[in-house]
């Protein structure tokens, strides 16, 4: 008796099941299609349903249809130059995706927005900057690369009229007890030193060796090695603006230092390297470093703070194949200690500054390769060359 009705119920039932689960199909279909923006939610996908649409006949033309579910992955102003309050760094700077707001600065007093500028830069890296070997910023010749980079390098100094050698212990040991046997007025120098350098993105260490003559006035000519070094050399902020980093150097007594090859004792050498951008061909390199010698001859050696500034510009420059950068270099070092005098007498030095200045040149190949020659020529005191020549060649890669 019930079994027509009951068909005929189940025949409605699967017909409203199977309208429904049209319906849904067609709607994931609809939102798998490439979507469009939203204008009353801004960013999300949506799916265009015009007159050819497949729910045409359901949804007038014109109807927006958006899964509330799905969030925007950047922010609008991405790539604008603009500010963005949901997703940016703050205003005036790009937005970028995934970070949330980050400057707290909003002060228009010209202090404010040098401190401002100076947080946002290293609190707020730009997105779109990446770290690599720039040639103008890694020029100097009598300074260290703030840069670390996988690198050779040979080197060659021609030193010509350096004044009290024993000065602090820094050239070579103290004459008529560890260095040579006679107070020295002056001498000339050439040294040549085989410089390699390994780096794992921002931190390197290094090693040098130099081979040694020296030519003084007064005591015997001599050959030979030298003091060598090892080191290592880290990045404390890389932005395109500015890059700072420190770096650790240790010399040790390899060379004899009797014949004045050498100090004769450990030295320590702390240092702050940075590199600031001016113009995009232009960048001033710097260093400050304090050499401190361990095991030196007691009262007679001592630190030396050393200081170095370079301007760094590009003359000519075809892309990344070739480049000529010319250098102006200011260089100073403090002594502290003392040093033995014509007499052959130990004499308090007091804090007494040598600097020399000169300029540059180096040609870079394909961003590889460069080499360059620099000059310094002393001003002040005579405890250093009055004249200094170095040669360069480098490969890094």
């Amino acid at each position: 008796m019930n079994g027509p009705q009951s068909l005929k119920k189940r025949s409605w039932l699967n017909l409203v099941c199977g309208s429904a689960l049209a319906l849904m199909v067609a709607t994931n279909a609809i939102q798998a299609q490439p979507g469009t923006t939203n204008p009353a939610n801004t960013g999300t996908p949506v799916a265009p349903l015009g007159d050819n649409g497949p729910m045409a006949a359901l949804f007038p033309p014109g109807t927006v249809v958006s899964d509330p579910n799905v969030k925007q992955a950047n922010c609008p102003g991405c790539g604008q130059g603009g500010g963005d309050a949901t997703g940016g760094i703050g205003a005036g700077n790009p937005c970028v995706p995934g970070r949330k707001p980050c400057s707290i600065c909003n002060d228009d007093t010209p202090w404010g927005k040098c401190i401002c500028g100076i947080y946002d830069g290293i609190c707020c890296p730009d997105p779109c900057y990446e770290s690599r070997w720039i040639a103008e910023a890694n020029a100097a010749f009598f300074q260290d690369s703030p840069r670390p980079v996988t690198q050779t390098r040979i080197r060659w100094d021609a030193g010509f009229g350096l004044g009290f050698p024993d000065t602090s212990e820094f050239f070579w040991a103290q004459e008529k007890v560890k260095g040579p046997g006679a107070a020295e007025s002056a001498l000339r120098y050439n040294s040549l030193s085989l410089y390699q350098e390994i780096a794992a993105k921002n931190f390197s260490m290094f090693v040098e060796v130099p081979y040694l003559n020296v030519d003084p006035n007064i005591n015997p000519s001599a050959a030979g090695l030298g003091d060598m070094n090892v080191g290592l050399k880290t990045v404390l902020l890389d932005r395109e603006l500015l890059l700072v980093s420190f770096q650790f150097r240790t010399f040790i007594p390899t060379g004899n230092f009797s014949a004045g090859l050498g100090t004769g004792h450990v030295s320590l050498e702390p240092s702050v390297l940075a590199a600031l951008k001016i113009t995009s061909k232009t960048y001033l390199q710097m260093q400050l470093a304090e050499w401190i010698p361990v095991g030196g001859t007691p009262g007679f050696a001592s630190g030396v703070f050393h200081y170095h500034a370079s301007l760094n510009q590009s003359l000519y420059k075809k892309d990344d194949c070739f480049n000529i950068i010319a250098t102006a270099e200011v260089n100073g070092f403090s002594y502290r200690g003392q040093f033995t005098d014509l007499a052959g007498n130990p004499e308090g030095i007091g804090g007494s500054s040598y600097v020399n200045v000169g300029p540059g040149v180096r040609v870079v190949f394909c961003n590889r390769c460069d080499l360059g020659l620099g000059m310094g020529f002393g001003i002040g005191n005579d405890h250093g060359p009055e004249q200094i020549y170095r040669t360069e060649f480098r490969v890094r890669f």
